[in-house]
Order: structure tokens, then C-alpha cells, then sequence
């Protein structure tokens, strides 16, 4: 007969207690930290961010964008959620500053940035990020996605514009470039809600271009049938770059497609073909490359279904790539790993919620964010040795510690309450870390001459509210 545990399930007897000691769940984060630490973080930070405040009583500037990375790294989505660490020593120990900044001071300060600021704080980051890119060997291949931030407010550039989701919400649409093998964001953009997909893309594909090193070879670009447009396509072509891009498929299109006649099956239910491609306004004909999925073997299957040929669904990819229609379409296929990593942004980093009423202080934040992103990637690929776990299963298998801060003589320690193979495993990490700056030598900003110093910062001016009435004036003869 089985016993009935249920009462020992409850600990009557179990005393409550508190302590004033400095203790916290999240001693963890001195793994990142310390990789922060030995990749010069602090002084990249200081060399980027902008600086014209005049209290007695600020922080600097590298501890605030510290103050919102331990926010994101413990699962905060607003602002409001760094008053939840702001307070916490062992937090702050970790960080090893002074003060964790509050709300105001961030919204304050970020509130405050323009447009030059944002571009210089990009510019110094993004040479932070791209010399921990490694190159390779078959060049690498970027990937171009727009996705929605869905807004509830007023904020400046929050308007109606596309929104699958949300039909009618005001929003913000950025703009990304991501490399497929090193996963990480090499630029972005964020742009009003009533922005086109490809809008823009011309100038921002320049500035990606500058942003590679000259070690890293492009393969081909890639992206969805957003950006299908004449003057991108010409471009790429002008820039002798290879590329893969989704076609929307409209009358002209159905009826190139309607007369292919060969077709190569490839899989159960998969048959692709390719046909010569040109409209009026294209100087050439381009590569048309189509594959069709059997209904009936693939009743899974996603794509555009023709009155002409009911018992299939169509997906056509225009190429520059000699390769054969069936692997054209499977490399275009792994573009869906980018939306893994927007998916990502939006959920584990809280890309979409730090949102303020300044449009450039929003688009500061939200390529910070991207930064961040682009050092955990290498800190999992440096340190961890795995690039598979998301931000959110790292946060809970290595930030999430019981730790206590503590003293020995006049040197602080954090003591981590691990056992067992759970200690090993994090004191590996620690070791790895200490090795890592005498491996790898890491350029200072201050070696680099193009950067220049950043435009000094000002306080964002207050816009003063609208009188309901107009201003009248009286005469009395």
C-alpha cells in the first residue's frame, strides 16, 4: 500500500527568518561580466557613448549602458524592470560599479541622443564586434529581414504601417543584416512603422558593406520577397554580389511559371524548374528558379496556389547563384534561421519594449541591444563552446546562482553556492575566461584613428503642451 506523503509535503515547523547579509540569485552573471572585462567592454563604451552632463551626482556613462545590460541579461523588458536589480549588492558587486541607474537616469539619458550620436555609437560598437568575427573559407552569406515593433504610445515615428499581427497598431518597423555562420546583427536600422520593406535598403546595404572587414567575403545575400525590387536587384548586380531572393508572385510571374514544362523531382512531392525572367523595366533577363509541392503528398505545404495548376503550391526564387534549381532553393530555404535570431531579440533581449518618446533615443537603445546580442554570441562561441542555447535557456542554466557577497580581509569575494560537477562546470568557464585576453590579443578603441569623439550630449528639450484655445486678444475703443 503506497503511503500518503502529503503531510510531510508542508514544513509546519519551518522558522522564517531574515538576514541583512548581501545575497542574490543571479551571481552567474560574473561569467559574462568577466568576459566583458577582458574584451575592453568599459573602454569601448567610453569611447562610444556620448558625454556633456553637468551633475554632481552622475554616472558614468559606461555604467549606465551596464546598469541596462544586466537588466536584458536578467530578463527585463522595460525600463521599469532595472528598479528590480537596482538595488541588489551583489549585482553591482558584479558589475564592480558604484551605482546601478535608475529608470529616470536612463530614460534621461537616452532621451537625449540625436541622430549623429546614435550613428558614432554604432560605428565604434560595431568595430568591437566584427573583429571577433571569424572568416569563412566559402564567404559568408547575409541575410536581410525587416520585423514589427508593436507600440502603445505616441512615440515619435509610431505609426500605422504594416502589421500581420496587430492590424491597425502604431509601430516601428526596423531594418536588419545578419551573417548566417557567425550569427550575429551587423547593422540595423530602425525606421517608422509606415516604412516599406525595402525601403532604403540601397544606402543601408552600403553601410553593411562598410562595416565587413576585408577579411570576410560575402557569398551571397539573401532575403524575402519584400525586398523584390528593381533598383535593389540592379544594385546587387552592380556590386557583382551573388543573391537569392523570394519573388512576390503577381500575373506576370503565374504566367512565366504556367510554362515551364520541365520539371525535376527532387524529393516526395518536390519538383523544381527555372526559366528566364525579365520585365519591361529590367535591363536582362534574370534567373527565375520554381519549386512546386504535390498537395496531395504534402498537404503541409505553404505556398502560392495557381488557378492553372490547382494540385500544387509555388515558390519562386530569382538567383544569381549558378547552382542547381533544388540546392538554389534549399539555400535560400536557410534564411529561416534569421528569423530564429529576430524571434530571439524580440523575446529573450526585449528588443520591442525599451521604448522611449524620442525616436533616436529608441533607435540607441535598440542597437545597443544589438550589441549585446552580438557579445553573447561570442561569448557562447568563445567561452561556452556551444552556439545552440538562446539567451533565455542561458540565463537560466548559467546566470541563475545563489551567491553571496562577502569579504576577505579588504579584497571582496563572491561565494556561489555550486557543487559538485555544477562547480567544475563554472570554474571551467572562469579559467577559460582568464586564458582568453593572453590568446587572443584585443585591439583598444584608442588605437583605432578613424573614430572620432562623439557630438557632446545634451538634455532632450521639453516640448511644451498645446493650449486647447487659441490665444485671444481683447480691443476695447
Amino acid at each position: 500500500m503506497q503511503r500518503d506523503r502529503s503531510s510531510k509535503s508542508v514544513r509546519r515547523d519551518l522558522e522564517v527568518e531574515y538576514t541583512g547579509r548581501p545575497v542574490s540569485g543571479w551571481g552567474g552573471l560574473v561569467s559574462v561580466v568577466r568576459y566583458f572585462d577582458a574584451i575592453g567592454l568599459r573602454g569601448w563604451l567610453r569611447r562610444a557613448l556620448p558625454d556633456g552632463r553637468r551633475s554632481p551626482n552622475l554616472i558614468p556613462v559606461d555604467d549606465m549602458v551596464l546598469s541596462l545590460y544586466a537588466t536584458v541579461l536578467t530578463g527585463g523588458r522595460r525600463f521599469f524592470h532595472v528598479e528590480r536589480i537596482r538595488h541588489d549588492e551583489v549585482v553591482r558587486g558584479v558589475l564592480g560599479i558604484r551605482r546601478i541607474a535608475s529608470m529616470m537616469s536612463l530614460t534621461r539619458y537616452f532621451g537625449g541622443f540625436v541622430q549623429s550620436q546614435v550613428n558614432h555609437v554604432a560605428d565604434v560598437l560595431g568595430s568591437l564586434v566584427m573583429r571577433g568575427v571569424q572568416s569563412v573559407p566559402e564567404g559568408e552569406v547575409l541575410d536581410l529581414d525587416s520585423t514589427v515593433f508593436e507600440r502603445y504610445g505616441q512615440q515619435e515615428g509610431s505609426v500605422k504601417g504594416h502589421n500581420p499581427r496587430k492590424h491597425g497598431r502604431p509601430s516601428h518597423h526596423p531594418l536588419l543584416a545578419m551573417l548566417a555562420s557567425a550569427k550575429v546583427v551587423v547593422h540595423a536600422w530602425l525606421r517608422s512603422g509606415n516604412a516599406g520593406t525595402a525601403r532604403g535598403v540601397q544606402a543601408f546595404l552600403a553601410e553593411v558593406l562598410a562595416r565587413l572587414p576585408a577579411r570576410i567575403t560575402l557569398r551571397a545575400v539573401r532575403a524575402d520577397s519584400g525586398f523584390f525590387e528593381r533598383e535593389f536587384l540592379d544594385e546587387l548586380d552592380e556590386r557583382k554580389l551573388g543573391y537569392a531572393i523570394a519573388v512576390r508572385i503577381n500575373r506576370r510571374v503565374r504566367r512565366e511559371i504556367v510554362g515551364i514544362h520541365e520539371w525535376k523531382a527532387f524529393g516526395p512531392g518536390l519538383e523544381a524548374g527555372e526559366v528566364p525572367y525579365q520585365t519591361y523595366k529590367w535591363k536582362q533577363p534574370r534567373r527565375l528558379v520554381v519549386v512546386r509541392e504535390e498537395i496531395s503528398r504534402r498537404p503541409e505545404a505553404r505556398g502560392r496556389r495557381l488557378f492553372d495548376l490547382p494540385d500544387y503550391t509555388f515558390h519562386g526564387v530569382i538567383t544569381s547563384l549558378n547552382d542547381p534549381p533544388e540546392e538554389v532553393w534549399r539555400f535560400y530555404n536557410g534564411r529561416a534561421d534569421c528569423e530564429n535570431r529576430l524571434k530571439e531579440l524580440k523575446v529573450d533581449y526585449g528588443a520591442d519594449g525599451f521604448c522611449l518618446q524620442s525616436f533616436f533615443g529608441t533607435e540607441a537603445v535598440f542597437r545597443l541591444i544589438c550589441v549585446l546580442f552580438n557579445l553573447v554570441a561570442q561569448f557562447k562561441h568563445q567561452v561556452l563552446l556551444d552556439d545552440a542555447p538562446q539567451l533565455g535557456t542561458l540565463r537560466h542554466s548559467t546566470f541563475v546562482i545563489g551567491a553571496i557577497l562577502g569579504s576577505k580581509g579588504r579584497t571582496p569575494v563572491l561565494r556561489l553556492g555550486l557543487r559538485g560537477r555544477w562547480r567544475e562546470r563554472f570554474a571551467t568557464l572562469l579559467a577559460r575566461i582568464a586564458t582568453l585576453s593572453t590568446v587572443t590579443p584585443f585591439r583598444q578603441p584608442e588605437t583605432l584613428p578613424h573614430l572620432e569623439a562623439p557630438r557632446p550630449w545634451q538634455p532632450r528639450p521639453r516640448k511644451r503642451p498645446k493650449s486647447p484655445l487659441p490665444h485671444l486678444q481683447f480691443a476695447f475703443n
